[in-house]
């Protein structure tokens, strides 16, 4: 379960960039850290032309505002997920 859950993480957040994460509601609970999932992005980035700058897009932004408020939330996505662990 715990694979499907960063498979799709890692989904979402390849083809989505940041946006301000915002109220809670409606985010997915996530078992993860903010490090864990923000792995799981930096991971999906190597799969692409240009990781670093897919990592800079996509996963930096995201880590942060996670680590401030528990929340992942990507670029034109939809989804967030919500921790309670922000290490």
């Amino acid at each position: 379960m715990k694979a499907v859950i960063l498979i799709a993480l890692g989904l979402s957040a390849s083809m989505a960039g940041y946006g301000p994460a915002g109220a809670q509601e409606g985010c997915r609970a996530s078992q993860n850290s903010c490090s864990q999932i923000n792995a799981s992005c930096e991971r999906n980035c190597q799969k692409g032309n240009n990781p670093s700058a897919c990592v800079a897009r996509l996963c930096s932004v995201p880590l942060s505002g996670c680590k401030a408020n528990g929340v992942w939330k990507s670029v034109a996505s939809q989804s967030c997920w919500k921790t309670s662990n922000r290490s």
